[in-house]
């Protein structure tokens, strides 16, 4: 069966219309006719009843019992597809929180793409939370996070901690490179939404909860935006105070009595196997060389 008269059966049935399907697919009507016919010839039952209004043709019972069975044959050859691609080309698809993924590990996904390797990347940026659930579906082959949620179908590795620090506009002024919580005032704020690194507990403790910062968000790149833009101070993870630092002119502090060290742990399924094991070898090998050339990611250690 020629899936192209497959194609034009289904725009035929979408747009209840001969000439609307023609131009959903760029060809003339009496192409769409003439397909349409064909298939009918191969079914030996009439999909379309023409001539109900100068514009419309609608689906016979025929046609609409049809109708799905078109979806799957025309969804079995884009997978086919698929695989024909992925089978030249392995692909495998990792999650990343975004503010790793966005601010630190875009490096290595740029040096792997300019190093010509032939291992596809797909790349998803999600909360830990629904990273666990899509690692624990088979819907990504790795991912990292940072919070080890201690998950019985999940083998969690550390990979490295990152310190966290303070970005400052350049206008702010302290006493000296090392910044105190009791130094900041809360109005200048840009809070990030660190659940995972209990920072609103951090928060809690050093400011008065009915003070708001200048902004809250849980977005990375709405903030990244907003510190570029305005004079204020926010916690953040070392990669992207250089980013800030490179980007907005910002200016990097240590903290005294600062949040804890980010942990970022590599996770994936101790039950399903992966698709492509190589290429997930091949890229656990990049990842590990990218994080000796970075001197200030700290050695993890494993949980206990």
């Amino acid at each position: 069966m020629d899936l192209a008269n497959i194609d034009v059966f289904l725009a035929v049935a979408r747009t209840r219309s001969v000439s609307k399907a023609a131009k959903v697919l760029f060809v003339s009507q009496s192409t769409v006719s003439y397909r349409l016919k064909l298939l009918e010839e191969e079914l030996s039952c009439t999909l379309v009843e023409r001539g109900r209004g100068q514009n419309q043709s609608m689906l016979t019972k025929e046609g609409e019992a049809f109708f799905p069975i078109a979806e799957r044959m025309k969804k079995i050859r884009y997978d086919i597809e698929s695989f024909k691609e992925t089978s030249r080309h392995p692909a495998i698809t990792i999650g990343c929180v975004e503010s790793m993924g966005l601010y630190l590990l875009d490096e290595l996904y740029n040096r792997s793409v300019k190093r010509g390797s032939t291992i596809k990347m797909h790349l998803m940026f999600k909360s830990n939370e629904r990273l666990y659930e899509l690692v624990e579906g088979g819907q990504v082959d790795l991912a990292y996070v940072v919070d080890n949620q201690r998950q019985k179908n999940i083998r969690a590795v550390p990979m490295f901690t990152e310190q966290m620090v303070l970005a400052a506009s350049a206008d702010m002024r302290f006493a000296g490179p090392i910044v105190r919580p009791d130094e900041l005032d809360i109005r200048d704020a840009c809070q990030f939404d660190w659940k995972e690194q209990s920072m609103n507990l951090w928060y809690s403790h050093w400011f008065d909860p009915k003070e708001l910062p200048f902004l809250k968000t849980n977005s990375p790149p709405l903030a990244f935006s907003f510190m570029k833009n305005h004079s204020c101070w926010a916690v953040v993870p070392y990669s992207m105070g250089l980013r800030l630092e490179r980007e907005a002119g910002m200016k990097i502090y240590t903290m005294r009595e600062g949040p804890s060290e980010r942990v970022c742990y590599r996770i994936e399924s101790r039950n399903l196997r992966h698709l492509y094991p190589e290429a997930v070898r091949s890229w656990d090998r990049e990842m590990e060389q990218f994080i000796r050339s970075k001197p200030w990611l700290g050695t993890a250690v494993e949980d206990k």
